[in-house]
């Protein structure tokens, strides 16, 4: 029974009352013993016989069981009524010892209702301060350049896995970017016939594809003038391809319409917007039309500029990934410097260049940095000394670069261990952009 009907019951019906009426009814049943007596000794009825007299004796007996029963009852049921009040003393804060009749389980739901809570526990709402949110770490994204897979890199990944394409430090460089990009310079595909009269003509098993997921790539680039070196089937194989490995491309579709998009993405509460456009290509037949699938072109930059317009207004940083310049020279025409200022008076945050299979310089506008080339990544050509671009965004959205400098050695891809030469060059051929020891790209030095 909970203890407030304990009360309720103490206080309507008090153990000494109770006893009170034991005792008058105790009273009561002696006087009618002493009158039965009495009327079976009675002159006026005649005396009393042996059998009368032992009748009256065991009424007698009968009657001083049930009150001695009716007596014991009442003992018990005052001490029950007189722990219950010892119980209901304490719970009112009387040092009393607890009642064994009650659970501790309702004791304790009684003393967390009716307890108030001290003046050093209780808080008022306004003193509870909310939690402060941690701050957005730092969003880092990874370009690399020109990527081809050769046969004897295949057979190589089929012996020794990723391990023997990359080994564990530059695997780490890419894997644990937030984003991962490359220029993608063949179709995956087994379809289609080489082009006819070009030189060089790439095509990959698209079984491969597994090679870039390995390698922790997020989203290729086919604007580039090997694409479709198998036709506009083979290309589209690679559309079909690279969607289903869960790769995002950009600079190529299934029409204008897909091919000009960028591919959007959201990296820790930051909004970036990636396009990607080519000025090399072996013929018009390989564009993008409301109705043909090829590349997005930039030899008219007109497009490209409204498409950057467009992602500049709704995200917060635009980047631009094109496929521009001469082969194997190591200074950017002068074309491409034009280009790259108009995008970036057209919004884009960040250029980034491939297609001469060598490094280029670096260059900022409107402290906007532009990377014309990051040269052969994984090549069938030799790569020889190349990079892989980091490009860190703080959570105000500040953006830093840096180079992390690799080769090939035995056909796996090494950090360098001293590009201090290979820094010191880049910063030769730069325009008012220099290249520090650690490869942290600052605007500065000579034109």
């Amino acid at each position: 029974m909970p203890v407030s009907a304990l009360a309720a019951e103490s206080r309507a019906h008090p153990p000494e009352a109770s006893c009170l009426q034991s005792r008058h009814g105790i009273m009561s049943a002696e006087r009618e013993l002493y009158h039965r007596a009495c009327f079976l000794t009675s002159k006026d009825n005649g005396g009393v016989s042996m059998k009368s007299l032992l009748k009256g004796i065991g009424i007698g007996l009968g009657i001083g069981i049930i009150l001695l029963t009716a007596l014991y009852l009442c003992l018990t049921f005052s001490g029950n009524r007189l722990s219950s009040r010892r119980n209901i003393s304490e719970n009112a804060g009387i040092q009393t010892e607890p009642a064994e009749s009650i659970s501790s389980q309702e004791t304790t739901q009684e003393e967390n209702t009716s307890e108030p809570l001290s003046a050093e526990t209780e808080k008022e709402p306004s003193e509870v301060l909310p939690e402060e949110p941690l701050p957005e770490p730092d969003v880092t994204l990874s370009f690399a350049g020109d990527v081809m897979f050769p046969d004897h890199y295949l057979s190589a990944y089929d012996t020794g896995g990723i391990q023997a394409i990359a080994d564990s430090g530059m695997l780490s460089h890419m894997q644990d970017s937030d984003l991962f990009l490359l220029n993608e310079e063949f179709p995956f595909s087994l379809r289609g016939e080489p082009m006819p009269d070009k030189q060089f003509t790439f095509r990959t098993d698209p079984k491969y594809v597994r090679i870039f997921q390995d390698l922790g790539v997020d989203i290729v680039t086919v604007a580039n003038n090997h694409a479709l070196d198998f036709g506009q089937d083979a290309f589209c194989d690679t559309l079909d391809t690279l969607q289903q490995a869960d790769i995002a491309c950009i600079g190529g579709g299934y029409d204008i319409a897909q091919a000009s998009a960028p591919a959007v993405r959201t990296v820790h509460g930051q909004t970036f917007a990636f396009l990607g456009a080519t000025r090399v290509s072996p013929a018009y037949e390989w564009y993008a039309t409301d109705s043909q699938p090829g590349l997005f072109q930039t030899y008219d930059p007109t497009l490209l500029n409204q498409r950057i317009a467009e992602a500049d207004a709704r995200y917060d940083h635009v980047i631009v990934f094109v496929h521009w310049g001469i082969e194997r020279n190591e200074t950017p025409e002068e074309y491409q410097r034009v280009l790259a200022q108009g995008y970036i008076d057209a919004g884009a945050d960040l250029i980034v260049g491939c297609h001469p299979h060598v490094l280029q310089g670096f260059e900022y506008y409107q402290g906007v940095p532009i990377v014309y080339s990051l040269g052969n990544y994984l090549f069938d050509s030799r790569t020889g000394e190349t990079v892989l671009l980091k490009a860190v965004f703080s959570p105000e959205g500040e953006l830093s670069l840096q180079l992390i400098p690799c080769r090939r050695e035995s056909e796996v891809l090494t950090q360098i261990e001293d590009p201090s030469s290979l820094f010191q060059h880049l910063s030769d051929i730069s325009f008012g952009a220099e290249v520090s020891e650690d490869g942290i790209i600052t605007e500065g030095g000579t034109d």
